[in-house]
């Protein structure tokens, strides 16, 4: 009897969580990415900031294909533009808008599929890609990407600082080591190397982050490119919820994170109310794990180790 109340509790909690339809929270959520995490120029923030607001205020708008044609069009050209510089994430939010842009083309009772469909060959490409290229990289293969990482990569100050023990003075002396040598021929100075400061841990932590992002990728490469079934659907959405609260707290890379989040509640079925409000609360942990926590307590210790000398 116990048992039987239970599974009655449960399956009216269940009907009480809000059913997220994707093709209503998407677009919303979208409009967010793009405001706080589109290529920062100052060429596209302007027009870019005018679509979104259009859309906030006149939310149908948000489901016609021409507005994320233009926010494609738009992203898709400042990254062309700026290549060189441009993080991998930009190149996602890019095809994140063409693809809402092609869903929303379909008749209506096609969309929900196709979003489904798309979102889980993106995600499976993008991190089929990654794994390519990391296999093929021996300065990826060998640690030296993550090493060189952790000791001059400001997003990794606080995971590096914290696991290596390493001050976040020597963190931010390696940068700075690292800016006079890209920039020393422009003072005219004859800067040719320079040595950054580590210790001992350094080297295999960044051996583990180097063959656990291999793996998790490859793993989320296979599950999101196999074909379609219930087995297989746990695995993806399980892998992709675990890359996203593990990654995102090590390098907060906010853009990157959100993206994947909203592709993982894009290819969720609509029963699964559940999974939903999961990949919405990794998106909002991704963010908070964005928050300077640890400078603003550091900087609330100094202040109050000052007071009481």
């Amino acid at each position: 009897m116990a048992g039987i109340a239970w599974t009655r509790r449960l399956r009216q909690a269940i009907g009480r969580v809000p059913n997220l339809d994707p093709l209503e929270v998407l677009p919303l959520l979208s409009v967010m990415l793009l405001l706080l995490h589109a290529p920062q120029v100052w060429y596209l923030q302007f027009p870019l900031t005018l679509l979104c607001v259009a859309g906030l205020v006149f939310r149908p708008l948000l489901r016609q294909p021409a507005v994320w044609y233009l926010a494609a069009t738009m992203v898709g050209a400042t990254v062309y533009l700026n290549w060189e510089s441009a993080d991998n994430h930009k190149y996602m939010i890019g095809y994140w808008c063409l693809m809402l842009c092609s869903v929303f083309t379909l008749p209506a009772g096609q969309q929900a599929r196709a979003l489904a469909v798309t979102s889980r060959l993106l995600i499976g490409l993008c991190m089929a890609w990654a794994v390519f290229w990391k296999a093929i990289n021996p300065q990826y293969l060998d640690g030296s990407f993550f090493e060189y990482t952790l000791l001059v990569d400001q997003r990794f100050a606080d995971f590096a600082g914290q696991l290596s023990a390493i001050s976040r003075q020597t963190l931010l002396d390696n940068r700075q080591l690292v800016q006079l040598l890209t920039e020393g021929h422009v003072r005219g100075l004859p800067v040719e190397t320079v040595v950054l400061a580590g210790n001992e841990v350094v080297r295999p932590l960044a051996q583990v982050l180097t063959w656990w992002t291999i793996l998790i990728e490859l793993v989320l490469a296979a599950a999101f490119l196999w074909p379609h079934g219930r087995r297989v659907a746990v695995i993806r959405n399980a892998s992709l919820l675990l890359f996203g609260v593990t990654t995102y707290a090590i390098a907060p890379v906010v853009g990157f994170g959100w993206t994947l989040m909203l592709l993982g509640l894009a290819q969720c079925e609509a029963r699964a109310r559940w999974l939903k409000l999961a990949y919405l609360g990794a998106f909002m942990l991704i963010l908070v794990y964005a928050a300077p926590f640890t400078a603003v307590a550091e900087l609330v210790l100094g202040r109050l180790s000052g007071a009481g000398g």
